[in-house]
């Protein structure tokens, strides 16, 4: 695993039992364990997320996975990690920006198991400081951090003007997008998952459209203010 583990002085166990000498990994049992840990915990929970249940629907022997993570916070968190959890990208306009985000979120809806994963464990590290700690570190600050770039590169670029709020933007969309999928019953998913890239495009050129006023705004403002100052000079 690439991610590092220590938060804020507490150290998870890493200790890892030597391997006999030439014996190779399966490259595959790693992916194998991923989505089976997913489709546990969205299904059963934390309290019936364990090392054996994983290996269960793996199938795979538990010391495959005791080889590999320490506890369940480990394996859990690093399971989220490697899942195509979207993560904003730079696309070289807000518009291209914000059409990326939406549709990784699309993709990521088309798989329901990871969907409810990700909405549990924000309850879950409620009671549990290991694994908030892990979730914080891994998962929340790294996306939360390139979400909100996208509006500051638009600022830098000139795209909007100063003042927005970083978090508003992609607060907008993502909370539209969550909300849209929640609210329609299993029933009607089918046909959302049809329509989803539409309405995601859509969704992102009405908040364009409110940034783009917003930004008018302030840089009018701006612009009195500065003939302001003149006229007092």
């Amino acid at each position: 695993m690439s991610a590092q583990w220590q938060i804020d002085g507490w150290m998870p166990n890493m200790d890892v039992p030597t391997r006999a000498a030439g014996r190779k990994r399966d490259p595959l049992i790693e992916p194998r364990v991923f989505n089976a840990a997913i489709r546990v915990y969205a299904r059963n929970g934390w309290g019936g997320f364990s090392f054996e249940a994983v290996a269960r629907a793996a199938g795979v022997g538990k010391p495959a996975i005791y080889r590999r993570w320490s506890n369940r916070e480990q394996l859990l968190v690093a399971a989220l990690d490697v899942s195509d959890f979207p993560t904003a990208r730079d696309c070289g306009s807000i518009r291209a920006d914000l059409l990326d985000y939406a549709s990784q979120w699309v993709h990521w809806y088309e798989y329901p198991d990871r969907a409810l994963a990700a909405r549990r464990i924000i309850y879950d590290c409620e009671g549990n400081l290991a694994l908030h700690a892990l979730h914080e570190q891994l998962i929340v600050r790294p996306r939360t951090d390139a979400a909100r770039d996208i509006t500051r590169r638009a600022v830098r670029r000139g795209e909007i003007a100063k003042g927005l709020r970083s978090s508003t933007i992609v607060d907008l969309l993502v909370g539209a997008l969550s909300t849209h999928w929640e609210m329609t019953s299993p029933s009607g998913r089918l046909r959302l998952r049809r329509n989803f890239p539409a309405y995601a495009e859509s969704i992102v050129d009405i908040i364009l459209s409110g940034v783009q006023v917003v930004s008018d705004s302030t840089m009018l403002a701006s612009i009195a203010s500065g003939r302001s100052s003149l006229d007092k000079a």
